[in-house]
Protein backbone atom coordinates (compact mmCIF):
# COMPACT_ATOMS: atom_id res chain seq x y z
CA UNK A 1 0.00 0.00 0.00
CA UNK A 2 1.93 3.41 -1.13
CA UNK A 3 2.02 6.45 1.27
CA UNK A 4 -0.90 8.31 -1.01
CA UNK A 5 -3.19 5.18 -0.14
CA UNK A 6 -2.51 5.31 3.56
CA UNK A 7 -2.82 8.75 4.18
CA UNK A 8 -6.27 8.76 2.29
CA UNK A 9 -7.39 5.70 4.93
CA UNK A 10 -5.97 7.49 8.02
CA UNK A 11 -7.81 10.47 6.72
CA UNK A 12 -10.89 8.99 6.26
CA UNK A 13 -10.90 7.25 9.60
CA UNK A 14 -10.08 10.52 10.73
CA UNK A 15 -13.28 12.35 9.12
CA UNK A 16 -15.36 9.13 10.13
CA UNK A 17 -14.20 9.63 13.85
CA UNK A 18 -15.11 13.04 13.89
CA UNK A 19 -18.31 12.32 12.12
CA UNK A 20 -19.27 9.97 15.23
CA UNK A 21 -17.81 12.13 17.97
CA UNK A 22 -19.84 15.01 16.11
CA UNK A 23 -22.53 12.84 16.22
CA UNK A 24 -22.26 12.09 20.12
CA UNK A 25 -21.94 15.73 20.60
CA UNK A 26 -25.19 16.42 18.92
CA UNK A 27 -26.90 13.20 20.66
CA UNK A 28 -25.17 15.07 24.15
CA UNK A 29 -26.20 18.39 23.39
CA UNK A 30 -29.95 16.99 22.94
CA UNK A 31 -30.18 15.32 25.37
CA UNK A 32 -28.35 18.23 27.54
CA UNK A 33 -30.96 20.80 25.71
CA UNK A 34 -34.21 17.84 27.45
CA UNK A 35 -32.55 17.76 30.05
CA UNK A 36 -32.46 21.78 30.45
CA UNK A 37 -35.80 22.16 28.96
CA UNK A 38 -37.10 19.51 31.35
CA UNK A 39 -35.57 21.16 34.75
CA UNK A 40 -36.62 24.59 33.77
CA UNK A 41 -40.24 23.12 32.91
CA UNK A 42 -40.58 21.59 36.63
CA UNK A 43 -39.22 24.73 38.06
CA UNK A 44 -41.58 26.40 36.41
CA UNK A 45 -44.62 23.98 37.07
CA UNK A 46 -43.01 24.27 41.06
CA UNK A 47 -43.36 28.26 40.84
CA UNK A 48 -46.57 28.15 39.28
CA UNK A 49 -48.06 25.31 42.09
CA UNK A 50 -46.51 28.16 44.63
CA UNK A 51 -47.42 31.45 43.01
CA UNK A 52 -51.20 29.75 42.58
CA UNK A 53 -51.16 28.57 45.72
CA UNK A 54 -49.61 31.40 47.41
CA UNK A 55 -52.30 33.55 45.87
CA UNK A 56 -55.14 31.64 46.54
CA UNK A 57 -54.46 32.01 50.36
CA UNK A 58 -53.82 35.77 49.98
CA UNK A 59 -57.48 35.85 47.95
CA UNK A 60 -58.65 33.34 51.11
CA UNK A 61 -57.48 35.40 53.67
CA UNK A 62 -59.14 38.43 52.50
CA UNK A 63 -62.22 36.90 51.97
CA UNK A 64 -62.14 35.71 55.70
CA UNK A 65 -60.68 38.99 56.67
CA UNK A 66 -63.64 40.58 55.38
CA UNK A 67 -66.01 37.98 56.99
CA UNK A 68 -64.55 38.65 60.08
CA UNK A 69 -64.68 42.28 60.11
CA UNK A 70 -68.46 41.66 59.34
CA UNK A 71 -68.67 39.37 62.47
CA UNK A 72 -66.80 42.31 64.58
CA UNK A 73 -68.95 45.71 63.16
CA UNK A 74 -71.35 47.53 65.33
CA UNK A 75 -74.91 47.99 65.20
CA UNK A 76 -77.10 50.53 62.92
CA UNK A 77 -78.40 52.70 66.15
CA UNK A 78 -82.20 53.04 66.16
CA UNK A 79 -83.12 56.57 66.11
CA UNK A 80 -85.40 57.09 69.22
CA UNK A 81 -88.29 59.08 68.68
CA UNK A 82 -88.36 62.80 69.25
CA UNK A 83 -84.29 62.31 68.75
CA UNK A 84 -82.17 63.81 66.42
CA UNK A 85 -80.77 61.63 64.15
CA UNK A 86 -77.19 60.10 65.60
CA UNK A 87 -73.90 59.98 63.43
CA UNK A 88 -73.83 55.94 62.43
CA UNK A 89 -70.22 54.79 62.47
CA UNK A 90 -69.36 54.16 59.34
CA UNK A 91 -68.89 50.69 59.82
CA UNK A 92 -72.92 49.97 60.41
CA UNK A 93 -74.63 47.92 58.33
CA UNK A 94 -76.72 45.70 59.96
CA UNK A 95 -79.66 46.51 62.12
CA UNK A 96 -79.56 43.27 64.53
CA UNK A 97 -77.30 40.40 65.93
CA UNK A 98 -79.34 38.25 63.74
CA UNK A 99 -79.21 39.86 60.36
CA UNK A 100 -75.20 40.51 61.23
CA UNK A 101 -74.19 36.70 61.95
CA UNK A 102 -76.43 35.70 59.17
CA UNK A 103 -74.35 37.89 56.87
CA UNK A 104 -71.08 36.83 58.50
CA UNK A 105 -71.86 33.02 58.67
CA UNK A 106 -72.45 33.00 54.86
CA UNK A 107 -69.02 34.88 53.87
CA UNK A 108 -67.67 31.86 56.43
CA UNK A 109 -69.45 29.59 54.21
CA UNK A 110 -67.91 31.01 51.37
CA UNK A 111 -64.29 30.88 52.45
CA UNK A 112 -65.26 27.15 53.00
CA UNK A 113 -66.70 26.42 49.82
CA UNK A 114 -63.83 28.62 47.18
CA UNK A 115 -60.96 27.92 49.42
CA UNK A 116 -61.14 24.58 50.88
CA UNK A 117 -57.84 23.24 51.81
CA UNK A 118 -56.41 26.77 52.75
CA UNK A 119 -55.48 28.13 56.15
CA UNK A 120 -58.22 30.52 56.01
CA UNK A 121 -61.03 27.89 55.50
CA UNK A 122 -59.88 26.44 58.74
CA UNK A 123 -60.20 29.09 60.32
CA UNK A 124 -63.49 29.93 59.17
CA UNK A 125 -64.75 26.47 60.23
CA UNK A 126 -63.24 27.81 63.60
CA UNK A 127 -65.51 30.38 63.26
CA UNK A 128 -68.90 28.43 62.12
CA UNK A 129 -68.32 26.21 65.28
CA UNK A 130 -68.58 29.34 67.91
CA UNK A 131 -71.43 30.25 65.91
CA UNK A 132 -73.28 27.09 66.26
CA UNK A 133 -72.61 26.63 69.24
CA UNK A 134 -74.56 30.13 70.29
CA UNK A 135 -77.39 29.25 68.32
CA UNK A 136 -77.07 25.91 70.85
CA UNK A 137 -76.52 24.04 67.92
CA UNK A 138 -74.37 21.50 70.21
CA UNK A 139 -73.66 18.47 67.50
CA UNK A 140 -72.59 20.87 64.79
CA UNK A 141 -70.03 23.03 66.70
CA UNK A 142 -68.83 19.76 68.45
CA UNK A 143 -68.54 17.90 65.07
CA UNK A 144 -66.60 20.81 63.76
CA UNK A 145 -64.70 21.44 66.49
CA UNK A 146 -63.51 17.86 66.79
CA UNK A 147 -62.80 17.54 62.85
CA UNK A 148 -60.59 20.33 63.31
CA UNK A 149 -58.42 19.27 65.70
CA UNK A 150 -58.43 15.65 64.04
CA UNK A 151 -56.81 17.49 61.02
CA UNK A 152 -54.68 19.79 61.99
CA UNK A 153 -53.07 18.82 65.41
CA UNK A 154 -50.57 21.12 65.58
CA UNK A 155 -52.46 23.97 63.66
CA UNK A 156 -51.46 27.60 65.91
CA UNK A 157 -55.29 27.69 66.65
CA UNK A 158 -55.69 23.86 68.27
CA UNK A 159 -55.61 24.60 71.46
CA UNK A 160 -58.18 27.35 71.00
CA UNK A 161 -60.58 24.55 69.42
CA UNK A 162 -59.76 22.12 72.26
CA UNK A 163 -60.95 24.14 75.14
CA UNK A 164 -63.84 25.65 73.17
CA UNK A 165 -64.75 21.88 72.39
CA UNK A 166 -63.89 21.05 76.38
CA UNK A 167 -66.19 24.06 77.62
CA UNK A 168 -68.91 22.97 75.15
CA UNK A 169 -68.65 19.50 76.32
CA UNK A 170 -69.30 20.68 80.19
CA UNK A 171 -71.99 22.97 79.47
CA UNK A 172 -73.67 20.34 77.43
CA UNK A 173 -73.82 17.36 80.17
CA UNK A 174 -70.43 16.16 80.07
CA UNK A 175 -68.66 17.52 83.28
CA UNK A 176 -67.91 14.29 85.05
CA UNK A 177 -66.20 12.86 81.52
CA UNK A 178 -64.03 16.00 81.43
CA UNK A 179 -63.31 16.40 84.70
CA UNK A 180 -61.87 12.81 84.36
CA UNK A 181 -60.03 13.70 81.39
CA UNK A 182 -58.54 16.79 82.43
CA UNK A 183 -57.11 15.85 85.91
CA UNK A 184 -55.53 12.93 83.56
CA UNK A 185 -54.03 15.30 81.44
CA UNK A 186 -52.93 17.34 84.41
CA UNK A 187 -51.52 14.42 86.47
CA UNK A 188 -48.83 14.50 83.27
CA UNK A 189 -45.33 15.76 83.65
CA UNK A 190 -45.11 17.42 80.20
CA UNK A 191 -46.57 16.54 76.43
CA UNK A 192 -50.12 18.32 77.75
CA UNK A 193 -52.75 19.41 75.43
CA UNK A 194 -53.66 22.59 76.82
CA UNK A 195 -51.70 24.61 79.43
CA UNK A 196 -52.15 23.95 82.81
CA UNK A 197 -53.57 27.22 84.17
CA UNK A 198 -56.42 26.77 80.97
CA UNK A 199 -57.23 23.08 81.89
CA UNK A 200 -57.36 24.30 85.61
CA UNK A 201 -60.01 27.16 84.38
CA UNK A 202 -62.07 24.55 82.83
CA UNK A 203 -61.86 22.04 85.67
CA UNK A 204 -62.98 24.43 87.75
CA UNK A 205 -65.93 26.08 85.50
CA UNK A 206 -66.82 21.63 84.79
CA UNK A 207 -66.94 21.25 89.39
CA UNK A 208 -69.12 24.51 89.11
CA UNK A 209 -71.36 23.15 86.24
CA UNK A 210 -71.98 20.04 88.95
CA UNK A 211 -72.52 21.92 92.47
CA UNK A 212 -68.81 21.08 93.81
CA UNK A 213 -68.02 24.43 94.96
CA UNK A 214 -64.82 23.46 96.78
CA UNK A 215 -63.71 21.38 93.92
CA UNK A 216 -64.21 24.33 92.10
CA UNK A 217 -62.69 26.68 94.43
CA UNK A 218 -59.64 24.56 94.88
CA UNK A 219 -59.00 24.69 91.25
CA UNK A 220 -58.80 28.28 91.10
CA UNK A 221 -56.29 28.19 94.11
CA UNK A 222 -54.31 26.40 91.79
CA UNK A 223 -54.18 28.99 88.87
CA UNK A 224 -53.05 31.23 91.56
CA UNK A 225 -50.60 29.80 93.17
CA UNK A 226 -48.99 27.99 90.29
CA UNK A 227 -49.80 30.83 87.73
CA UNK A 228 -50.05 33.94 89.19
CA UNK A 229 -49.59 35.72 85.46
CA UNK A 230 -51.94 33.83 84.26
CA UNK A 231 -54.69 35.76 82.07
CA UNK A 232 -57.04 33.65 84.23
CA UNK A 233 -55.91 34.61 87.55
CA UNK A 234 -57.92 37.72 88.45
CA UNK A 235 -61.20 35.70 87.40
CA UNK A 236 -59.64 32.86 90.32
CA UNK A 237 -59.10 35.61 92.74
CA UNK A 238 -62.53 36.82 92.30
CA UNK A 239 -64.07 32.94 92.97
CA UNK A 240 -62.02 32.65 95.82
CA UNK A 241 -62.89 35.53 97.29
CA UNK A 242 -58.35 36.41 98.05
CA UNK A 243 -57.96 33.26 100.25
CA UNK A 244 -55.62 31.42 98.37
CA UNK A 245 -53.98 29.10 101.00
Amino acid sequence: MDRQHRRELKHDRFVDEIGTLSFKARQNQRLLLALTLGILAVGLIGFGIYFYRSNREQQAQAALGTAIDVVDSPLIQPVQPGQPPQQQDPRARYRTDAERNKAAEDQFHAVQKNFSGTDAADVANLYLARMAGSRGEAATAKKLLQDFINEHPKHVLVAAARYSLYQMRIDNGEAPQVVTELNQELAKPDNQILPGDSMLALLAHAYDVQGSADKSKDAYRRIIQQFPDSPYALEAQRRVGGATT
